[in-house]
């Protein structure tokens, strides 16, 4: 991401299957306080695919009515999260000979190997929207910066996301019709793990896996670089209608029963259970094997991440061909960490662990405002988290007692 003047206020929108989430933070001091937050429910977006593009500007409209009526403050311009399959990823490379005879790097070097990266051309009809920077090799080794130091071969790469220019001139359009502008895409996947994954996390090796209602989005991180991104279209929703299903029951009893009694995990004690939806046993309350819904949906659920499992590995096959590739913990001490609204299912860390051979954890903002502390708050925490990371490094405000006076109040 290019660098550009911070705003002394900052808004995200993460806009999901399910919920489409907006919050505001005004800057002081290189850190985001919290003004406003919002969320509704997402109409028009089926599997992060929009398929109604009023119903979804007219959520997203009452979103940011929301934050604006909350903190006093108009919204000029938003980061706008990117998630869910419209949203491809791929490696591109490029390289140059250092030319000096001594064979030092130069600042200039390094300038045309990143031009020479960003030269590829996307696949035709698709738009470049973000280039994250992976690890800069000097005669194939990986260095923190090259500039002065000797070599033959300086190499970059990034981790490229593109979007089929249609549906990008739709989510700008979509909020340019609201009179703000969009400062900058952010991956959904990269702002979950802002919020949720360490620098050790990251420098180690990590999996951040965001399951949401109708995407799994995910990313891996090695060196503290991103090395690759993927999504699937199956989230938590699926788990719900899988049980509707199989249970005969209307999609809200099942979503219920999930919430209430579900697990990633199916055990045999839970066959001999029996639970009531309404638990007083009367006319009319329903009688449920929980056997029956742990089965349903730590199917589902393993199912779900063995996929991400495949994508992963499919995607790292590509960037290291040849090379045997594993998942396993020389490639993730740090293991995996599950955000999202199903991260919120019983058992979900444990199922993860069993199907990725690796740790797993859920994955908590840590945030101010003690509301948004839960795994399905990862991705918009995470926005303004990498919203703020993507500026350059603040003014500091004189310290002294009217500056205070001011930074309390807001002035």
């Amino acid at each position: 991401m290019t660098s550009k003047p911070l705003p002394s206020l900052i808004a995200v929108i993460d806009i999901g299957t399910h919920k489409t989430a907006s919050l505001l933070g005004q800057v002081i001091d290189g850190k985001a306080r919290m003004l406003s937050f919002s969320e509704r429910r997402t109409d028009g977006v089926v599997k992060g695919t929009v398929t109604d593009l009023e119903k979804l500007t007219q959520c997203v409209h009452e979103v940011v009515n929301d934050i604006e009526r909350g903190s006093g403050r108009a919204v000029e311009q938003v980061y706008l999260s990117l998630s869910g399959p419209a949203a491809e990823g791929e490696r591109v490379k490029g390289f140059i000979a250092v030319p000096a005879h001594d064979g030092k790097v130069t600042a200039k070097d390094v300038a045309d190997a990143v031009a020479s990266a960003k030269r590829l051309e996307p696949p035709a009809g698709r738009s470049t929207l973000l280039y994250m920077r992976q690890p800069t090799l000097l005669d194939g080794k990986p260095v923190g910066n090259p500039v002065g130091m000797a070599g033959k071969r300086l190499e970059v790469s990034f981790w490229r996301v593109t979007m089929e220019e249609g549906n990008m001139r739709m989510r700008v359009g979509m909020i340019n019709g609201l009179s703000i502008r969009v400062r900058d895409f952010i991956l959904a996947s990269h702002a979950a793990a802002c919020a949720t994954a360490s620098d050790a996390d990251k420098q180690g090796g990590v999996l951040v896996i965001d399951m949401g209602a109708g995407t799994t989005d995910w990313i891996l991180y090695y060196k503290e670089h991103i090395l690759c991104a993927g999504s699937i279209p199956v989230g938590g929703e699926h788990l719900t209608n899988d049980l509707s299903v199989a249970l005969r029951i209307s999609r809200e009893t099942a979503e219920d029963l999930k919430q209430r009694f579900g697990s990633a995990l199916h055990r045999e004690t839970d066959v001999n259970q029996t639970i009531w939806k309404d638990g007083d046993k009367g006319v009319g309350d329903q009688q449920f094997n929980r056997g029956t819904i742990t089965q349903v949906l730590s199917l589902r659920y393993q199912e779900t991440i063995e996929f991400v499992r495949k994508d992963v590995l499919r995607r790292l096959e590509q960037i290291f061909p040849g090379h045997a590739v594993r998942l396993d913990q020389n490639m993730l001490p740090s293991g995996v960490i599950l955000t999202g609204g199903s991260a919120n299912l019983a058992d979900a860390a444990e199922a993860v662990q069993l199907v990725t051979g690796v740790p797993a954890r859920v994955g908590v903002p840590d945030f101010e405002n003690e509301s948004l502390r839960k795994p399905e708050y990862a991705g918009i925490v995470g926005l303004m988290t990498a919203a703020l990371a993507d500026a350059p490094p603040p003014v500091v405000r004189p310290r002294g007692f009217l500056a205070q006076l001011k930074a309390l109040f807001r002035f």
